[in-house]
């Protein structure tokens, strides 16, 4: 009995461990399988992330570099837009404003590759004119003003490109190599053996400003005026028939503007060589050279469209710190209730080139001077009293002792003063500049204050039946 009770329980204990061991394998095996499909996942993973998702990266930054370059075209047919409406209609409600949306920074892939790379857009960081020269005039050069957009792309894997637009040109940039895909307004065309270049230049207004994101931003374009700059048949001092010329372009891109330059040139039945060429005076110059011959003869018009450009689509997003030293125009008015429809954006230009005199204090004639399309006026039988201000400013980047107004004004009545100035609550000297003059106002006066929204400025405009006064420029600078 003993013996059977023993045996018993040693059956027992093997078959205990037995199931014991079993468990234990069973374990093991489900940790090995763990373990081997963990691995497996990983290699997989590796796998795709090596052999396939650079491929998913450069195709998703290829399309996203598409979608900013569909952004730039929209900038471009909008500023020709503008440009024909107000060359075509003198009624053009100048103002009118369109903002195209940019997508910034892409090629994310979900899962694999999340991140995503910057797009940087900047207003004006890069400079960009124009100039016609006569062949008998060297000395008297016509420059013009363009400034420009450029969105850089900023890609990790895609080639990184630049889409740059200035001067009605939308251009492509890699590397050294520039090409132009969207023309500028500039046409040459030929009439009984005569030639009329004319030129339609867009100059772009605004704050130095850029943006570098991953996510969206907005730009706004107004169009503020359109103006002829150069016609040659208004100078009478030239006696003889314009026979040659040049068209001096200073910009980064010269493989882009020489290209197409000769190309419009070769379609107007120009010879190379004959009838014109291509020089480059600098590193960032090109100059399109029309030599004179014993057949062509040229005429010249240069219109220039003005648009101003800001970032954010109000103000200029990046730059939020009112600095010192630095010329802001207003960017909100009040006429008190008198409903005289204030238009900003006729403050913000000016005519012809003006050199500004360098004393200070200083109310006084600017001569030679014409104004600019887009100017404020004013008329009405009661005096007008206008508030300027500032939004869209946060802080000031120290605080300034002393503001200073800048301001072009032309005034017809003679009896009673034009019109009182304060700024931040600070009395100026009325306007004296004198009658039936276009004059520049330079007023500087101590200031106290803590923030931008402090900087107001006063003006009171005066009338006298039945004058009026004019305002084609108004700044004020903080030191």
């Amino acid at each position: 009995m003993l013996t059977c009770i023993i045996m018993n329980q040693e059956t027992k204990r093997k078959e205990m461990a037995r199931k014991s061991l079993l468990k234990s394998e069973s374990a093991a095996a489900v940790v090995v399988a763990a373990v081997l499909l963990l691995g497996l996942a990983f290699t997989l993973i590796s796998v795709v992330k090596l052999n396939y998702v650079p491929e998913w990266k450069i195709d998703a930054e290829k399309d996203y570099s598409y979608d900013a370059w569909s952004n730039m075209e929209d900038v471009k047919t909008r500023a020709d837009l503008f440009t024909r409406f107000m060359d075509s209609d003198s009624n053009y409600p100048y103002g009118l404003s369109a903002t195209v949306p940019f997508s910034m920074g892409g090629g994310e892939i979900p899962v694999f590759d999340p991140s995503k790379s910057n797009g940087k857009l900047a207003v004006n960081t890069q400079g960009c004119t124009m100039s016609i020269t006569l062949a008998n005039h060297s000395n008297d050069p016509r420059p013009v003003d363009c400034g420009g957009i450029t969105y850089y792309s900023e890609n990790r894997q895609y080639p990184d490109q630049v889409f740059r637009y200035e001067n009605g040109a939308l251009i492509l940039a890699q590397g050294n190599n520039s090409q132009m895909k969207r023309d500028p307004l500039f046409n040459i065309s030929k009439y009984m053996g005569n030639y009329t270049v004319t030129i339609n230049a867009i100059n772009l207004t605004g704050e130095t400003a850029s943006i570098s994101s991953s996510t969206f931003t907005a730009l706004r374009l107004t169009g503020e005026s359109i103006k002829p700059v150069f016609n040659s048949n208004d100078y009478g001092y030239l006696n003889e028939s314009i026979n040659s010329f040049n068209l001096t372009i200073s910009t980064h891109y010269t493989d882009a503007w020489s290209t197409y330059l000769n190309n419009t040139a070769k379609e107007a039945k120009l010879e190379y060589g004959i009838d014109y060429k291509i020089t480059y005076p600098d590193s960032d110059y090109v100059c399109l050279s029309f030599l004179p011959t014993d057949n062509n003869t040229y005429n010249i018009y240069i219109n220039q469209t003005v648009i101003c450009t800001e970032l954010g689509g109000g103000f200029l997003t990046g730059d939020t710190v009112m600095k010192l030293g630095k010329w802001y125009n207003f960017n909100t008015v009040s006429d008190n209730g008198a409903d005289s429809g204030v238009d900003l954006l006729s403050f913000k230009d000016y005519g012809t080139v003006v050199s500004f005199p360098a004393n200070d204090p200083y109310d006084g004639v600017l001569n030679p001077y014409s104004k600019d399309n887009n100017v404020f006026y004013y008329d009405d039988k009661n005096t007008l009293e206008l508030t300027f201000g500032f939004n869209g400013y946060t802080k000031l980047e120290s605080k300034p002792t002393s503001a200073t107004i800048r301001m072009i004004y032309h005034y017809t009545f003679t009896n009673t003063d034009p019109g009182s100035v304060q700024v931040a609550g600070e009395n100026l000297s009325p306007l004296t500049g004198p009658n039936n003059e276009w004059c520049l106002y330079n007023k500087t006066t101590p200031i106290d204050i803590t923030d931008p929204s402090d900087l107001t400025l006063d003006l009171q405009l005066n009338y006298q039946n039945p004058k009026y006064i004019e305002i084609d420029y108004l700044a004020v600078r903080l030191d």
